[in-house]
């Protein structure tokens, strides 16, 4: 079930969890930080994001999740792609992003490059980058957009690349941060957390560049399998759900 609750009720929607007994609920934007003041209990990822997504009900104690990273991590295994060891570059200082960054610094990734324009999201990402340098076994470093050299040696050096932004979606569709398809190679996994359009402009440059591509629709498919873990115990059926939604 979808309710929309007005910021002035997400207080007693809250309790309402408790009151009714629910199992649990997923949190969007944009109360993700706001919930955090009415919960008993964060998860260590959640803690560091800032940010839940997921809050799981036992006996009235609510914990609150964040799965974001989790579920994009997920969707890279499921696509055959190891991220453990590796260097990523990842575009976006957002809530999206910060989690996808904090995850795969706790997941074993090596090094990540983070880039953002100098907007009210500078301080978020230079705080994400302090860290994972200071909690995580990950070497960070947040750079901005404006000095192209920098952004195309860090992809030189990368395994993965990520959009985590909004450009290429609504009302950014058909643009992209990436100067052109010369900073990319075939060996570049491209990602983007955007799945609505399902092919963004960095995604169709990538495609010729020969990179193998993936969008935001495993994303969002495994933060919704994470959520499920977390609720039941047990694992979501994920090849049937697969298959009944039509995903590749």
């Amino acid at each position: 079930l979808a309710f929309e609750v007005e910021q002035d009720n997400l207080k007693d929607a809250i309790s309402g969890i408790r009151a009714l007994d629910l199992v649990g609920c997923n949190i969007s934007m944009p109360y993700k930080t706001e919930v955090i003041q009415y919960l008993d209990e964060l998860s260590h990822e959640a803690e560091l994001v800032g940010a839940v997504n997921t809050i799981v009900n036992n006996k009235g104690t609510l914990k609150g999740y964040i799965t974001d990273g989790t579920g994009f991590m997920m969707a890279l295994k499921d696509r055959g792609v190891e991220a453990v060891g590796k260097k990523i570059t990842i575009a976006g200082c957002g809530g999206a992003a910060t989690a996808i960054q904090i995850q795969a610094a706790l997941d074993g990734v090596r090094e990540i490059s983070v880039f953002n324009i100098r907007d009210r999201f500078w301080d978020s990402g230079v705080e994400t980058v302090n860290k994972i340098n200071e909690q995580t076994e990950c070497r960070a470093a947040l750079y901005d957009f404006d000095d192209s050299e920098i952004l195309r040696r860090e992809i030189a050096g990368s395994d993965i690349l990520i959009n985590a932004t909004g450009m290429g979606m609504k009302p950014l569709e058909g643009r992209t941060w990436l100067p052109d398809v010369s900073y990319l190679r075939p060996e570049l996994v491209v990602c983007d957390t955007i799945y609505s359009p399902a092919r963004t402009r960095l995604l169709e440059m990538a495609r010729e560049a020969g990179c193998k591509v993936m969008n935001g629709e495993g994303m969002l498919f495994f933060q919704g399998a994470a959520g499920f873990k977390l609720w039941t115990g047990h694992d979501m059926p994920i090849e049937h759900m697969k298959q009944y939604l039509g995903l590749e």
